[in-house]
């Protein structure tokens, strides 16, 4: 097996990630799609605070440098789109509960096997004997009415974090509390930290031993892909349009 690096993490090999997973969870049409190399903008911007808090920024920048301005006054500077990004990394700064539960060894990679299927992780915060904690930027994670609603589950979350509890398990025999540690891209800044409790982990990686397999004979081109027929990748290999009823509509049926 392939012995991980910071610099070849990414690279396509023989290992199943937690986002590899999530991605044919979500469709296993898109899930055989290759990871696209073009950048938006608010992946960019959590990259940046990802990036600041592992101590790798000047590296990031390096590496993405129409992030920077290169004409007129503001010239080096952080383009617009991008400004919020110091912003947040401020305020991460300036929040004590927040750099506690981010002040683990940053970036630190395990591999192990999830029902025989060889899995990676790379963990933004690692306390060994204490936690796991996930950075995540968000656009809100707040209703309308300011309560906070579940951002977990929706994103997989709680997957990736029993991918990860289970792995480092695997290798040093702690089963760590794992926590997300949110913070916003709003105006107003917010942020929250949520205990993935035992029950969701649990729950969660009974899905991964669940699917695992299969998602590892679609990626090896043993079977074939189901799609969800909604996405992205399904909606471009449609070669005919649907035709519907208004009462399909009303009804929601399609």
């Amino acid at each position: 097996m392939k012995i991980l690096t910071q610099d070849n993490y990414y690279e396509p090999d023989e290992y199943m990630s937690s986002s590899l997973f999530k991605k044919f969870n979500k469709c296993e049409v898109d899930g055989l799609i290759p990871y696209s190399d073009e950048k938006s903008i608010p992946l960019l911007v959590g990259s940046y605070v990802d990036s600041y808090i592992e101590g790798t920024l000047d590296k990031f920048v390096s590496e993405n440098p129409d992030i920077i301005s290169s004409r007129g006054t503001t010239k080096g500077e952080l383009k617009a789109d991008y400004k919020n990004a110091d912003v947040i990394c401020d305020f991460i700064d300036n929040n004590k509960i927040l750099q506690d539960f981010l002040s683990g060894e940053k970036q630190r990679i395990f591999t192990g096997e999830i029902s025989g299927v060889p899995f990676k992780i790379k963990m933004d915060s690692y306390s060994p004997h204490i936690a796991i904690n996930d950075l995540k930027v968000m656009w809100k994670v707040t209703d309308r009415n300011g309560n906070f609603y579940d951002f977990i589950t929706p994103w997989g979350y709680d997957i990736q974090l029993a991918c990860y509890q289970e792995i480092v398990y695997q290798n040093t025999g702690e089963k760590l509390p794992c926590f997300i540690c949110a913070v916003t891209k709003e105006k107003c800044i917010n942020s929250v930290i949520v205990k993935i409790d035992q029950v969701f982990l649990d729950r969660a990686l009974y899905v991964v031993e669940s699917n695992i397999q299969r998602y590892e004979d679609l990626r090896r081109g043993r079977i074939t892909p189901i799609g969800c027929g909604v996405c992205d990748s399904c909606i471009s290999q449609r070669n005919s349009t649907p035709i519907i009823s208004l009462a399909d509509l009303i009804e929601g049926v399609v």
